[in-house]
């Protein structure tokens, strides 16, 4: 068997893997086309390839942005030009995942009503070909229709740091805003549990699954953003991440769909650093939280503030900063990205 053979007849394998309909013996309908679910499927059945690669998060994006057949190559990393019609056939075979009871939504950018993909997800080169929903389209619609702010932070925060989140998701979902960021140990959890907790709504960008927790005991909180807002995520219904890729990739979901991105506290080295980048890239606002120099990050959030992020230390510092765009209706169609340091690529992601 060589090499290239190798790699089609485990992805072959991986691919019995997927997880269809969750045994449902209806399907929902979806507004997902039958390309863009299979290229779905094909991502989750690469996921542990992709993972092997061990690239540099904007190297992760461009694999992202690659044809099938392109991916295909480069995840398993062939080069033998004769297996082109096989990865072909690979990804035409692949069944196409089906919405379930638990995740009814499936959309793509070739949606016929133009109305479900969000508009600023779609600017992206790398954007995602599906984007599954724990809600109904209509509702997703609702929730994004109005004023989205992301939070994000370190894992390891500060009692400082978690008091301003939780403060910050609170009093802007009480404004009526949709507070948006992924589910994990630290500031991101603080924020979904302070919107909640002021009766609001949230959107969880899952790395996996959306309707499956990351981790058990994350569970709890899972179950609440189901119940007042949504989890979304690329990835098909019953896909576990057990890689790391799948967390970074999401960043650029979040990034997309919230109109503004508050960093409260981060490491120069988190995942927060892509999201910001990619914000700036399609024109949304970015604004930090102002911490102290000498905390891990402070350096980094300074150099986010000179290089033109907003200081906020409220919620009516973000508010005041959201209430123009979304008047005009900026912040949802996605302006030109402003000019200066912010819109270059980092140093280093």
């Amino acid at each position: 068997m060589t090499c290239l053979d190798h790699h089609l007849h485990r992805l072959d394998r991986d691919l019995r893997g997927v997880p269809a309909n969750h045994g449902l013996a209806e399907p929902k309908a979806s507004r997902a086309c039958p390309a863009c679910l299979r290229r779905s499927a094909l991502i989750a059945a690469l996921a542990p390839a992709i993972e092997q690669r061990s690239l540099h998060r904007r190297d992760l994006l461009a694999l992202l942005a690659l044809s099938n057949e392109q991916l295909l190559l480069a995840a398993t990393n062939v080069g033998n030009p004769h297996g082109v019609s096989r990865r072909r056939s690979v990804s035409l075979s692949l069944p196409p995942p089906i919405p379930t009871e638990q995740v009814p939504t499936a959309i793509c950018r070739h949606d016929p009503s133009g109305e479900g993909y969000p508009e600023a997800l779609a600017q992206l080169d790398c954007a995602p070909a599906v984007l599954y929903g724990t809600c109904t389209t209509e509702r997703l619609r609702e929730l994004l229709c109005g004023p989205t702010v992301a939070i994000l932070g370190s894992r390891d925060y500060s009692s400082y740091a978690r008091r301003i989140a939780f403060e910050l998701a609170r009093d802007l979902a009480r404004a009526g805003v949709t507070v948006i960021s992924g589910v994990n140990e630290g500031l991101e959890g603080v924020a979904h549990h302070g919107a909640l907790h002021a009766g609001g709504s949230t959107i969880a960008v899952m790395a996996g699954s959306p309707d499956r927790a990351h981790r058990a005991h994350h569970d709890p909180l899972h179950r609440r953003i189901l119940a007042h807002g949504a989890a979304v995520s690329e990835l098909p219904p019953g896909f576990i991440a057990r890689q790391g890729w799948p967390f970074i990739a999401s960043q650029r979901i979040i990034a997309a769909l919230a109109g503004l991105v508050v960093v409260v506290e981060a490491a120069g080295r988190s995942c927060t650093l892509l999201t910001t980048q990619i914000a700036a890239e399609i024109g949304h606002d970015v604004a930090v939280v102002p911490g102290r120099v000498t905390d891990p990050g402070g350096v980094w959030l300074l150099e986010l503030l000179r290089d033109g992020a907003h200081p906020v230390g409220n919620a009516r510092d973000v508010l005041e900063l959201i209430g123009d765009d979304w008047s005009s209706g900026g912040a949802r169609t996605g302006r030109s990205p402003p000019a200066g340091p912010l819109t270059r690529p980092a140093r280093s992601a």
